[in-house]
């Protein structure tokens, strides 16, 4: 995961682990990451089974509504992050919102970043799929760099920083990642249902795009499921 969150777990987060009083454990800054596979696994089955049987009763939801939700869970994710401030303790807050906030994340990432190949493999013509996917994964390099320019935006001056100090740069970041999430939840749901809504030509019984509707949609694919990357690489 991001070095942004494993810092701020260094420098903000109390180590100290407790349920109804009972302290059972101290994390250290690094063991957080390990959080987002764990919450991944948890969460994959769960997902797949409500997937399968919205699809049975006949309510299965549009590619561009799980997009939208995935970033609304985002946007709900680091909201979780820039509030712990208003609970917090000497400039440390709770690692619960370290479990909240991952895991917000984890589904986030699960409803969007899934999406990206599957929507290459269903949209793509098959004598473009191969160069499309190059693309998807290219653009994932581009996020890479991305990242590092958002993360920057919670760079510490030099030297050792209180934590008093140091929580109001990283939930200003939050919020502000929070908002941008936000924002691609609500307007990216309503470009993308105008790109993709209405545009299938039913072809030799086989449902297919146009060639230009293909790009657009790829487009969306590429530009949305890569959007997880962005302020969670290293500074």
């Amino acid at each position: 995961m991001s070095t942004s969150l494993t810092l701020f777990a260094l420098r903000n987060v109390d180590p100290l682990f407790s349920i109804a009083g009972y302290d059972l454990f101290t994390w250290s800054a690094v063991q957080f990451q390990a959080l987002n596979p764990i919450w991944i696994m948890l969460l994959s089955p769960i997902l797949a089974l409500a997937y399968t049987r919205l699809t049975r009763q006949g309510r299965d939801i549009p590619v561009a509504a799980k997009y939208a939700l995935g970033f609304v869970v985002v946007a709900v994710g680091f909201f979780v992050f820039a509030m712990s401030d208003r609970y917090a303790v000497n400039g440390r807050v709770s690692s619960w919102f370290m479990v909240a906030g991952y895991g917000l994340y984890s589904l986030g990432e699960l409803l969007v970043s899934g999406l990206g190949l599957a929507m290459i493999a269903r949209y793509v013509p098959a004598r473009m799929s191969g160069f499309m996917m190059g693309a998807y994964f290219v653009a994932t390099g581009v996020s890479q760099y991305l990242g590092s320019v958002v993360a920057n935006f919670a760079k510490m001056p030099s030297g050792n920083l209180d934590p008093l100090q140091s929580l109001p740069l990283y939930t200003h970041l939050f919020y502000g990642l929070g908002w941008l999430a936000a924002g691609g939840g609500g307007g990216g749901h309503r470009r993308c249902c105008r790109c993709l809504g209405g545009c299938r030509v039913h072809i030799i019984g086989q449902w297919r795009l146009p060639s230009l509707q293909w790009l657009c949609a790829m487009r969306r694919a590429i530009t949305y499921s890569r959007f997880l990357q962005v302020g969670c690489e290293p500074s």
